[in-house]
């Protein structure tokens, strides 16, 4: 029996890659490390493909990335709009969401798919959030964490965190059976889940500091080991 769970990790289609004479379907290294360390195995899901992988991994991660076309939440783009270089990505990256809940995977969200899910929850989004309290791109801030949340329990502590952050775009209107669980002094929302489902979602970016601050590591951690129980009840249950 295997030891190391999947993770299934969609990657971003990006129209220009070092090396490459075309496209390429990339994923930040950091991601990529923090998984492993944290003892799941990576597995890169490119979104130019459909190609049924989800449904062999035992969890998810969802990394950031460009903004989501504001039209899916029913806005025009603003002067600050910085969309994905395919077309498709936001329906690939809300097929990987719709494959967790459906089957269940333990999933990690990060930044730009915290905001995905919240936006097919029937949610809509800052286009642009203000700077003018807490710095949130290329910054480092911090957050309050509810307690009694999954969030909580994956990270093992309530109340303050510092957290990696880097978004300009945040949650306005919340998505139907999302629970606020983390925010920013100025309000912004840092993280939601669904009781009803293993994910957790959040705005800032883990895996910037994962090889060295606890409550960074603690999210891929949580991920892994849950996707370790699942894999161990499937595996067992198929001899």
């Amino acid at each position: 029996m295997r030891e190391r769970p999947f993770i299934g990790v969609p990657a971003m289609s990006s129209a220009k890659v070092n090396g490459l004479r075309h496209s390429g379907s990339v994923v930040a290294d950091a991601v990529l490390r923090a998984i492993a360390l944290a003892g799941g195995e990576p597995i890169v899901i490119p979104p130019v493909l459909d190609s049924g992988l989800l449904s062999h991994v035992d969890g998810i991660v969802l990394p950031g990335g460009s903004d989501i076309d504001p039209r899916r939440y029913g806005q025009e783009p603003d002067e600050t709009y910085a969309g994905t270089d395919f077309d498709d990505q936001d329906q690939a990256d809300s097929r990987a969401i719709a494959a967790a809940e459906e089957q269940g995977l333990p999933t990690l969200l990060i930044c730009r798919g915290l905001q995905l899910w919240n936006v097919e929850r029937g949610g809509s989004l800052y286009q642009h959030w203000p700077e003018a309290e807490v710095a949130h791109v290329g910054a480092v801030h911090p957050i309050e964490v509810a307690q009694c949340s999954r969030l909580s329990e994956a990270l093992g502590l309530s109340g303050a965190a510092d957290v990696s952050s880097y978004h300009h775009q945040a949650i306005d209107r919340l998505g139907e059976g999302l629970q606020v669980t983390a925010r920013a002094a100025d309000g912004c929302i840092e993280a939601v889940e669904d009781p009803n489902h293993a994910i957790v979602a959040v705005q800032w970016h883990p895996e910037d500091r994962a090889e060295t601050e606890a409550v960074d590591s603690a999210l891929f951690a949580w991920v892994v080991a849950q996707a370790r129980e699942r894999m161990r009840s499937r595996l067992g249950a198929a001899v």
